[in-house]
């Protein structure tokens, strides 16, 4: 996400910059093009050209064979058509403007010059939006379909508290102070209505089973099961407290918020005050101890 934040302003400032290219070579398509066909290009066509970009000059295209032909004559004052060899309007008496051949040809190349600019400006700008728009949909795609780390990893690898390491998060094996382990479980289930949900569970050698939701790591590192939901979320009393430890707090608060590796911001306590974290976010490293911000020897 921060790679695609990096870019944002640098994909904006390219699309701005193909966005005028694509307004300034389509006005002068349009300009050059309209004058090689005797046509005085209105007003209107500019500032729809600076409003449009590329699809005034889809219309502009649309609406060129209603314009006079290169060989036709067009009287100033009152816009009749004439053939090349008539000299004087017959409705206002004036001449004709003479048809330069030279000048002809030549307003015919610049036009193609700019059509061709605004047509590699805008497939460039085509090609930037798709690009943009797929760089946007992997990092959606990787946001919603991968899979969150909650452990810390250790040089690649996750360790148990008997320091056995494991390539995957939830292969980490649990153990109570009894000498029981405990391995993680995903089942599927159908409801009544015929949708599929997962449980997730933690197995112990025995064949018992546990609600993840009801599984916690003590202080210690061992595995600890609140069926009861004896276990309350820790909040420290800080009614009590000074204002400079009202400040240290709410600072070491933000601090391990902001941090790269996650210390169990959220600890639960029992009635005699013993700390418990989520078991899903527990990580040892390869001596087996819990890891802390005090012995992550990776930062």
């Amino acid at each position: 996400m921060e790679k695609l934040i990096t870019i944002l302003p640098l994909f904006f400032a390219v699309l701005s910059l193909l966005s005028l290219l694509s307004a300034v070579f389509g006005l002068l398509f349009m300009h050059y093009s309209a004058k090689y066909r005797n046509y005085r290009l209105g007003i209107g066509w500019y500032v729809c050209g600076v409003l449009f970009g590329f699809w005034t000059v889809l219309v502009f295209l649309l609406k060129r064979k209603d314009f006079p032909g290169a060989d036709q004559k067009v009287c100033w004052q009152c816009g009749v058509r004439y053939p090349s060899n008539f000299q004087v309007c017959s409705n206002c008496v004036i001449d004709l403007p003479q048809i330069n051949t030279e000048e002809k040809q030549k307003e015919k190349r610049i036009s193609r010059v700019f059509g061709v600019l605004l047509a590699v400006v805008y497939l460039l700008a085509l090609a930037a939006g798709i690009v943009w728009g797929a760089t946007v949909a992997k990092y959606v795609a990787d946001a919603v379909f991968s899979e969150e780390s909650y452990r810390i990893s250790v040089n690649g690898v996750f360790y148990d508290k008997m320091g056995n390491s494991y390539e995957d998060e939830n292969s980490v094996v649990m153990y109570d102070e009894d000498g029981n382990t405990y391995t993680y479980s995903e089942e599927t289930y159908t409801d009544e209505d015929g949708f599929e949900y997962e449980e997730y569970y933690y197995i112990r050698n025995d064949g018992g089973k546990y609600f993840e939701m009801d599984c916690y790591i003590t202080a210690d590192g061992w595995f600890y099961c609140d069926k009861a939901g004896l276990l309350e979320l820790y909040a420290p009393d800080t009614g009590s407290m000074t204002e400079e430890e009202l400040d240290e707090y709410y600072k070491n608060s933000m601090d391990a918020y902001n941090a790269e590796y996650r210390y169990y911001d959220y600890p639960y306590v029992d009635s005699d005050g013993n700390f418990y974290y989520d078991i899903y976010e527990a990580s040892w490293n390869e001596n087996g101890e819990l890891i802390t911000a005090e012995n992550d020897m990776s930062i």
